[in-house]
């Protein structure tokens, strides 16, 4: 060895083909076996639970460690075919949208009765109804209600009750003052507020799921059934809409 150059040495590819690496240490000669030097990790992985995969990582040197992937809201991982690890998206982006609810129980402004403004009043309300005007494809998955007047529901009669409806504009070169511009789309019922609701100053929820289009126009209204006096009174409605991007 001590009379052949480093260039004259046969080249290898693979830690099994060499035997051992020597060196100095001091006025020591060592040696030292070739897996221990530079760890090298081989991979393996499995589906260890429910959206849950794991990936483990075996040294040369005889270590063993895991990386887990976990899939959170909206992420789903699977395993694949062979070393594949599928990595999904479940669910679309998320878009909040606030409306607020202006003079209940069949004061102005409203087509259908209380119509819910988005972003700005509308007045004059007799000229003017608001409107929310989807940007992407996606869909109403849920809606969150707050009472915010000072004084609490009253709806006195036991048969009275306020409904949440939304409409869809059937041409978006329409008018959207009048009501032959929308058909109906669906209810939110669980948005509903009726005489067991007196005294309160209640906060509703609504989950679902409506489907709509970029483009789609909808007006969101609050429809009274039965008699219910009219009110000064307001309330707040969180949107939100998930989108397929």
């Amino acid at each position: 060895m001590a009379n052949l150059k480093f260039s004259q040495f046969e080249l290898r590819t693979n830690q099994s083909q060499v035997e051992a690496l020597v060196g100095y240490d001091g006025l020591d000669n060592i040696q030292i076996d070739p897996n221990l030097v530079g760890t090298k990790y081989d991979l393996s992985g499995t589906e260890t639970d429910t959206n849950e995969f794991t990936i483990t990582l075996t040294g040369s040197d005889s270590t063993s460690d895991n990386v887990v992937l976990i899939g959170e809201a909206g992420i789903a991982i699977s395993q694949g075919t062979g070393s594949e690890v599928n990595i999904s998206r479940t669910q679309g982006a998320l878009l909040s949208v606030v409306g607020i609810w202006k003079n209940l129980f069949g004061g102005a402004p409203g087509i259908f009765g209380d119509t819910l403004e988005f972003a700005a009043s509308a007045s004059p309300v007799a000229a003017n109804s608001s409107v929310f005007q989807m940007p992407f494809d996606g869909k109403l998955i849920k809606a969150q209600m707050k009472w915010i007047h000072a004084t609490p529901v009253d709806i006195a009669l036991a048969n009275s009750t306020w409904d949440v409806n939304v409409y869809s504009m059937i041409d978006n070169t329409l008018s959207t003052t009048q009501t032959s511009s929308y058909q109906f789309k669906a209810a939110l019922p669980t948005l509903s507020l009726a005489a067991s609701d007196t005294g309160t100053f209640p906060t509703k929820t609504w989950v679902g799921g409506i489907d709509l289009a970029a483009g789609e126009i909808i007006n969101i209204s609050g429809v009274e059934n039965g008699g219910i006096g009219t009110d000064d009174a307001e309330m707040e409605l969180c949107l939100i809409f998930e989108i397929d991007l």
